[in-house]
């Protein structure tokens, strides 16, 4: 199989548009439809990031047959329910927003105090 054939047949596997692969790869769409019509071929990096974002060796993208495999189990690796956060990023962002009030009454209370003195 071509190169052309293996993206096309992941790219269907996953339900996923030329746009929206462009706007992962960091590519217009119309690079990605030159790729499908074998009028130009992706970058290396380019296809390193295809192979991570399809789970496949370069090898099999450029010159073996995806069609044969097993479609991935993608439900799996999105959790169900609201987006939760993992990093603590709110915890952090409700603590700066308590310090930094905090802070600016103390230098204004220190001002105050200076000004008597």
């Amino acid at each position: 199989m071509s190169f052309r054939d293996n993206l096309q047949h992941l790219r269907a596997e996953r339900h996923m548009t030329q746009e929206q692969l462009a706007m992962l790869l960091g590519v217009s769409r119309q690079s990605v439809t030159k790729w499908e019509a074998e009028k130009s071929q992706p970058e290396m990096d380019k296809l390193l990031k295809i192979c991570q974002i399809f789970e496949c060796s370069l090898d099999e993208l450029v010159t073996g047959d995806l069609t044969g495999r097993a479609a991935p189990d993608t439900a799996a690796t999105i959790p169900a329910g609201p987006p939760t956060d993992v990093c603590g990023y709110d915890e952090h962002q409700r603590m700066m927003a308590l310090k930094v009030p905090a802070g600016i009454a103390a230098i204004l209370v220190g001002i105050a105090i200076g000004l008597f003195f």
